[in-house]
């Protein structure tokens, strides 16, 4: 299947590791230019912008703290000025505090809902106004997660509520935008084998497999092809959809 993503720009946030690398890597493959954000590790950045220019596209890592607007519009800015503008949105990027309810401080619910949500509503508004100005049918894919619907086991309130209002977030911007052409949908991964769960796996493997129809966890890899796809014209007519990559825990 052809999915005409040749020479298409796409951004995504939170794109230096886990799913967020992966979904980089399976754009480049497919020939498109990529530009992602890092917060904190330009050593690991800058390793796979090499690993996606070695597919033959120009990539960029751009430092960027997405709970500041300002940070926000310049990511924007300097991945639209180094690749081209931006043809495909990806909100992947998201924090993960643990703890019980009552551990959690004004600050830190504050930054989870500004990077989880804030951040992404902020790439939204300034990408899709673009969009409708140029008449550009632009896609939107958002990585919520199956927290969104069922909460977390191991106590995650803040990670789990900014899940669900991007799953909203989600629906809405798809009714405002179908008119103009612009997709608008979501990815929902159960388990997925990264570095922000490695350890509650090791520690628990059997107990969420156990839960799990597929019996295994899922490789960062196979979310990324489900974001492809929803970014590809064989998706085109998709919009305010979830879709869930649970491995069955969800069936919805």
């Amino acid at each position: 299947m052809n999915l005409n993503l040749q020479g298409k720009v796409a951004l995504v946030t939170g794109g230096s590791r886990g799913i967020g690398a992966a979904i980089c890597r399976a754009f480049a493959a497919e020939g498109v230019r990529v530009g992602f954000n890092y917060h904190a590790n330009p050593e690991a950045a800058e390793e796979l912008v090499g690993q996606l220019r070695g597919h033959g596209v120009e990539a960029v890592a751009v430092i960027a703290n997405l709970g500041e607007e300002a940070s926000v519009l310049n990511l924007i800015d300097r991945v639209a000025a180094e690749l081209g503008p931006i043809d495909i949105l990806v909100n992947n990027a998201a924090v993960c505090p643990s703890g019980p309810m009552e551990s959690y401080s004004w600050d830190v619910w504050q930054h989870t809902l500004n990077v989880n949500v804030t951040g992404a509503f902020l790439a939204c508004r300034e990408l899709a106004s673009s969009w409708r100005q140029h008449q550009t049918r632009g896609k939107i894919i958002n990585i919520v997660s199956q927290a969104a619907f069922l909460g977390s086991t191991s106590g995650h309130l803040p990670y789990d509520s900014s899940k669900g209002a991007l799953l909203s977030m989600t629906r809405a911007l798809a009714r405002e935008l179908g008119p103009e052409g612009i997709n608008v949908n979501a990815v929902a991964p159960g388990m997925v084998k990264t570095e922000m769960v490695i350890k509650k796996l090791e520690a628990k493997l059997d107990f969420y497999l156990s839960r799990i129809p597929l019996k295994r966890i899922a490789e960062p890899e196979e979310i990324a092809n489900i974001v492809i796809f929803l970014a590809s014209e064989a998706a085109s007519y998709i919009t305010g959809a979830t879709i869930d990559a649970s491995g069955g825990v969800m069936m919805h």
